[in-house]
């Protein structure tokens, strides 16, 4: 009977963190609390939150923060940290400057979703001046917002596709 008791206990707790990790799922609350880059870099970064926000916010004012072309997610006063400040402080691994051309950065969320831009993309055109980590939106600081980390790419003629919710690395890559 105590075996039997035991059992059961442990069936329930099982359903119950079965059922409440669906629940969080369907509400979209996924997050991340740190940021990695990994791949042809000489060393490995992670930006904790912490990190994130004390680089310098630009204010992006009241935009679109959905993640999909056909719904609008109207956020006020959004400030956010360019990507490429962040970048900057990685050392890529790279023969000559020549082999730049050659790279890319796939951005990965915790859902698998991925985006990819190019090394010129990001430093060489508009756009690397438009994609941006989220650090404060709707008044709240980087470490209160549900969907965090966010990627926001503000100068897409259609808003959403490229951003991302629950980002969690930056993997550099080589076109080969």
């Amino acid at each position: 009977v105590y075996e039997e008791t035991n059992f059961m206990k442990k069936l329930f707790v099982i359903l119950l963190l079965l059922l409440l990790s669906k629940v969080f799922l369907a509400q979209g609350i996924i997050h991340t609390d740190t940021l990695f880059v990994t791949g042809k870099v000489k060393a490995e970064w992670s930006f904790p939150i912490s990190a994130i926000k004390e680089y310098k916010s630009d204010l992006l004012g009241d935009v679109n923060t959905s993640c999909s072309a056909k719904q609008r997610e109207d956020s006020k006063g959004v400030k956010g940290v360019l990507v490429k400040t962040l970048l900057d402080t990685v050392e890529f691994d790279y023969e000559n400057r020549k082999m730049l051309n050659e790279f890319y950065f796939k951005f990965e969320a915790v859902d698998g979703y991925t985006v990819v831009y190019s090394f010129n993309e990001i430093y060489n055109t508009e756009t690397g001046n438009h994609l941006y980590i989220v650090t404060e939106m709707n008044g709240k600081e980087m470490d209160e917002i549900e969907n965090r980390i966010l990627l926001l790419t503000m100068n897409d003629i259609k808003s959403g596709n490229r951003n991302i919710k629950g980002l969690k690395r930056i993997v550099v890559c080589r076109a080969e």
